[in-house]
């Protein structure tokens, strides 16, 4: 009995050292797990921040080019001194075509990325806010191009290349420091390079990918398939008012006579022409006073891009239209419309003045014969569009 007792004590401790090493073992495949599971979670929230960062920018920015009242579709300027504000022209240039985003200048909260880093931000010249980038219109192109990090292809199209460029820098990758004010300031201590691409170039072309150890760049871009259909929106209701007021105040109790296409080097009415681009300089009477379009709308030549017809029963009175089909415009078969109009949409190519098809998708559209038009039937976001004076 004596002997079974010396030997029970020790046989406790060994199972107690047993039981302690497994709890060890437990606390610390459970930290491990823990540690997982937190490093995953801040990695989410980081993203979730970053992606609502670059998305509230990329609004932010469309919203700036579409309301603006001196040259609508037109951006500022990069910030290059880290203030918030949009650089100063210098001449007729931004002094830099890629910056930090200027959030003061859009209204915005200083934006941060997910790793507590400023937006940067890049422009392409032809959408700058000086008289110098005009026209911009429709016909106006980005400039700027995307493509995959590993270059196999773009994210942009041909025609269709970016306007403006938001950037999420992250983290200091490979030799990037930002220590002291001018590094600060440096597009290359911020942005990466990847296959002799460099996102700190202002012209570009860009890259996207997945993070590595020596790339982490976010981006989203803003083509003119993302800009000029809302941008069309707002011409064409300043249009709409302008003809709406033609006939209400120019006297004529009419609607402006149109410009032929194929004769369109003024863009002047030809009297009793009742289809063709919208005049610059209307008959009977020229644009003026409450009937008048805005400034930017004949500055950046919006004129040029319109197609326009008006009906037999208002035109101008007492003047013969040969032309004329219709006492009302047909529109899907359906009389009653005064006169009508239509925004053209983006176009990847060069559009020729004297071409309709560059302008218009349906061919009842592109018929410049006859007053019966259709709704046009493409559900594409920048599709042409008709709007009408019923």
């Amino acid at each position: 009995m004596h002997r079974t007792a010396r030997h029970a004590k020790p046989d406790r401790q060994h199972g107690a050292a047993l039981m302690v090493m497994l709890v060890v073992m437990i606390i610390g495949i459970a930290t491990v797990l823990v540690s997982s599971l937190s490093t995953t979670a801040l990695q989410n929230v980081r993203a979730q921040r970053t992606s609502e960062a670059l998305a509230q920018a990329k609004e932010a920015l469309i919203g700036r080019a579409v309301a603006d009242n001196n040259m609508p579709g037109s951006l500022p300027c990069p910030d290059t001194n880290n203030d918030g504000s949009s650089e100063l022209f210098s001449g007729n240039d931004c002094p830099s075509y890629i910056g930090r985003l200027p959030w003061k200048t859009l209204g915005l909260p200083d934006l941060r990325d997910g790793n507590n880093e400023q937006l940067w931000y890049a422009l392409s010249p032809a959408f700058r806010d000086d008289d110098s980038a005009r026209p911009l219109n429709s016909n106006t192109k980005g400039t700027l191009a995307i493509y995959r990090a590993d270059g196999s292809s773009t994210l942009t199209e041909t025609g269709y290349n970016a306007v403006a460029v938001v950037f999420s820098p992250g983290n200091p990758v490979a030799s990037q420091t930002r220590n002291t004010v001018a590094e600060q300031n440096s597009a290359g201590n911020y942005l990466d390079i990847v296959n002799s691409r460099n996102n700190a170039s202002a012209s570009g072309p860009f890259i996207a990918g997945t993070n590595s150890e020596s790339f982490n760049d976010q981006l989203v871009f803003i083509t003119t398939r993302n800009l000029m259909p809302l941008l069309e929106q707002r011409v064409a209701g300043e249009v709409k008012r302008a003809l709406a007021n033609y006939y209400t105040y120019s006297g004529c109790n009419c609607y402006p006579w149109a410009d032929s296409v194929d004769q369109w080097a003024d863009y002047d009415s030809n009297r009793g022409l009742n289809r063709g681009w919208l005049p610059n300089n209307a008959l009977p009477v020229n644009w003026a006073g409450a009937f008048r379009p805005p400034s930017w709308f004949f500055e950046n030549q919006w004129y040029k891009l319109i197609y326009y017809s008006v009906a037999r029963d208002y035109k101008e009175p007492f003047y013969s239209c040969s032309d004329c089909d219709h006492d009302t415009l047909h529109v899907d078969g359906t009389a009653g419309v005064r006169a009508l109009f239509f925004m053209p949409g983006t176009f990847a190519g060069n559009r020729s003045p004297d071409q309709l098809s560059d302008y218009l998708e349906d061919s009842e559209n592109k018929d410049d014969d006859d007053d019966d038009y259709v709704t046009p039937t493409s559900q594409a976001g920048d599709r042409d569009r008709l709007y009408r004076l019923p």
